[in-house]
């Protein structure tokens, strides 16, 4: 026996005798829903792509229609914060408000917010994916606006978990803003200018960031 050992060597005699230590993976359980508490609020912000503005005229009892494309910034922003129900662990519906910064006008928005997460609150996994959809008004500044406008924003997005405990929503979507406008008054026009219904449709691309606080 002995001779065999110095016959094979020290190095091989290692790899022969002594087995190999294989490193096991480790599984555990990620909480990626604040599944004890009913109530979310969350903090968040984006940065929008203008993807173009559309503007549309009518004229009153005539019926006359004008439409039209216009340039705008392509920059633009928003910061929110919010505040929802958890009906389950999927599905989360809720109000959220803020400032949004556009190039045609700045605006608060007021609007419902519903998501819903696919998979398990708490899995293997450190993420899920998501879809939202927001719809309401939003409350234009300035004199060139007459107050009131809407906005409708849909897409995805993906709950990861930063860290142990910190949670994040990254996502990407589509939102279309709505703007009640004042027609111009300078000039002379055929109907008044309390008739003339001027709306402008701003197409927006919008990448954010959403952290649930609670």
């Amino acid at each position: 026996m002995v001779l065999v050992l110095l016959a094979v060597g020290d190095a091989a005699a290692q790899k022969y005798y002594i087995p190999r230590f294989k490193k096991t993976k480790i599984e555990r359980d990620y909480e990626l829903e604040n599944t004890s508490h009913k109530f979310a609020i969350n903090l968040g912000g984006s940065y929008n792509v203008c993807m173009g503005m559309q503007n549309s005229i009518k004229y009153g009892e005539r019926g006359d229609h004008t439409s039209y494309n216009e340039s705008m910034s392509v920059s633009g922003g928003s910061f929110y914060l919010g505040a929802g129900y958890r009906f389950n662990e999927n599905f989360i519906a809720g109000l959220e408000s803020g400032f949004q910064l556009q190039d045609n006008a700045n605006s608060i928005p007021l609007y419902a917010s519903l998501k819903y997460y696919y998979g398990k609150a708490v899995q293997k996994k450190r993420h899920r994916w998501f879809n939202y959809l927001n719809v309401g008004p939003q409350f234009y500044l300035g004199d060139r606006s007459r107050g009131v406008g809407g906005l409708l924003a849909a897409g995805g997005g993906l709950r990861v978990l930063a860290g142990r405990t910190m949670k994040m929503d990254v996502y990407m979507g589509y939102q279309i803003n709505m703007r009640n406008c004042v027609p111009s008054s300078m000039g002379k026009f055929d109907v008044p200018a309390s008739d003339i219904k001027y709306r402008q449709y701003a197409h927006l691309i919008q990448v954010g960031v959403n952290i649930p606080l609670w």
